[in-house]
């Protein structure tokens, strides 16, 4: 099965059952744009708002594969344990 994932806006809130997991919030429950804000302020403000906001750019390189110019960019990403989908009641039922 195909893994989704999902790429917030910032206004989501996040909570983390293990406090231990937590990293840069002291606390289980956030909205993602003050965990990206927490970064951001463990980095320079420039720095933050390139690795955040707008990307640094890079050349990454796959196996079998010549190099490709592109950006990187830092982000908080949510990968749902089962895939919100109606075909996937129905394949259920069945």
């Amino acid at each position: 099965m195909e893994e989704t994932s999902k790429n917030f806006n910032g206004d989501e809130v996040v909570s983390i059952d293990n406090e231990k997991e937590n990293i840069l919030i002291n606390h289980r429950t956030y909205k993602v744009k003050d965990f990206l804000e927490k970064l951001s302020k463990n980095l320079d403000y420039n720095q933050g708002k390139k690795w955040i906001s707008e990307g640094v750019a890079c050349e990454i390189l796959s196996p079998n594969q010549s190099w490709q110019k592109g950006k990187i960019k830092i982000c908080l990403q949510f990968i749902p344990e089962q895939p919100e989908s109606i075909l996937d009641d129905i394949r259920q039922a069945h």
